[in-house]
């Protein structure tokens, strides 16, 4: 008799797996709720025990915590145990106080949330901040009286404690840094006990996401100002449309269509992709690895497909043949915008962020001939727009 993986995971949990947060269960779209229905789906029983940070860690070190959340991967804890994929993006900006715009680095006045992910990072890159509070509230008053010039915070933690306390958001100067994924720390020690419980957490987190992490208004539009325009240059060009229409003059029959598409991610899961290096060698894919070369790391992947939504040229393997169900070639066809940016999301295998900036492709009587689908770096795209 076989064993499930998630039935063997309930079979070897002796006790309940004990977790520590310091996230608010009152909040909305909290960590709390998405470890709740992870572990609910994987029949894992578990004890949450409310406490700050540094004693969360302080427990997992002394083996009295199997893990904690929503954490980052900290040097200090690298020996201890293995964070999850990303269960939550925070999107960390620095925000300057108006009046110390300009100020150089060595006199600029650092504050601070104590024991917070933004303090552990301080201490890793050796800033020494002079002043610490205990809330989010408080720093955003210190900062508003200039008794410091500069904070590092997640984007929507700024607006929504700016909101509340009445302070003008827009006269602050906001440079991007970088996302930080979160996720569950959980100790080698319950790991050697649970090999599979990271694997099996991992596969759940998508389907207990409260929502996908989406770019705010304002990184939209400074990727728009970016990259449309040679992206639509792109779409347009003599090449892509050619090859869009041959293609189209060649439509599949569902059964075929869909025999390919599965062959195509057996071999990229085999990791033997014959079809995506024989489309990888057409001229049209080189082109678009060409056209990729030159935006200097901003693109990740480029894909070119047909009305049918199957692909026409790549700049590198995707992970399918068939395009035509998922969002980025749907949405183009469905809204009166020329384009449709995705959700961000996080490539675990490269540690990047990615976004894919998708446009029709139009022949010369004006008709969807197809879509072009651009993978843009999003923190590269947003770090250009700081200079």
């Amino acid at each position: 008799m076989l064993i499930s993986p998630i039935l063997s995971l309930l079979l070897l949990s002796s006790s309940p797996i004990q977790l520590g947060t310091n996230v608010p269960v009152t909040s909305p779209n909290n960590a709390s709720r998405q470890v709740h229905c992870i572990l609910q789906q994987l029949r894992m029983p578990y004890q949450l025990q409310t406490l700050p940070w540094l004693r969360a860690r302080q427990e997992v070190r002394m083996q009295r915590l199997d893990g904690y959340f929503t954490a980052i991967l900290l040097a200090e804890m690298q020996h201890y145990g293995e964070l999850s994929a990303p269960m939550f993006l925070e999107n960390w900006y620095w925000f300057t106080h108006p009046d110390s715009i300009g100020k150089s680095d060595d006199t600029i006045v650092y504050g601070v949330i104590r024991g917070s992910h933004q303090a552990n990072w301080y201490e890793f890159t050796g800033i020494k901040p002079a002043v610490e509070v205990n809330t989010l509230s408080e720093l955003m008053q210190v900062l508003q009286r200039q008794r410091i010039d500069k904070v590092l915070l997640d984007l929507e933690d700024f607006a929504f404690a700016a909101e509340q306390l009445a302070i003008d958001a827009r006269s602050y100067r906001r440079d991007f840094f970088r996302y930080v994924p979160l996720g569950l720390f959980v100790s080698y020690q319950f790991l050697q006990q649970h090999p599979e419980f990271l694997s099996q957490f991992n596969q759940h987190i998508h389907t207990c996401a409260q929502a996908p992490f989406a770019l705010s208004p304002i990184e939209q539009e400074q990727i728009l100002q970016l990259l449309l325009t040679p992206i639509k240059q792109l779409a347009s060009s003599t090449a892509v449309i050619e090859g869009v229409l041959a293609s189209n003059t060649k439509p599949m029959p569902p059964t075929q269509l869909h025999a390919k598409d599965q062959q195509w991610i057996d071999e990229v899961e085999q990791m033997e992709p014959q079809l995506g290096r024989r489309m990888l060698q057409q001229p049209l894919s080189q082109f678009l690895q060409q056209w990729q070369q030159q935006q200097a790391g901003l693109v990740n992947e480029i894909i070119v497909t047909d009305q049918q939504g199957k692909n026409v040229a790549i700049s590198a393997i995707t992970s399918d043949y068939w395009q035509g169900n998922e969002a980025k070639f749907l949405n183009v066809f469905q809204q009166d915008k020329d384009y449709f940016l995705d959700a961000v999301v996080f490539d675990a295998s490269t540690q990047r962020f990615q976004v894919q900036l998708s446009l029709a492709i139009v022949d010369e009587a004006g008709q969807h001939s197809g879509v072009l689908t651009v993978g843009i770096d999003v923190e590269q795209a947003l770090r250009r727009n700081n200079y």
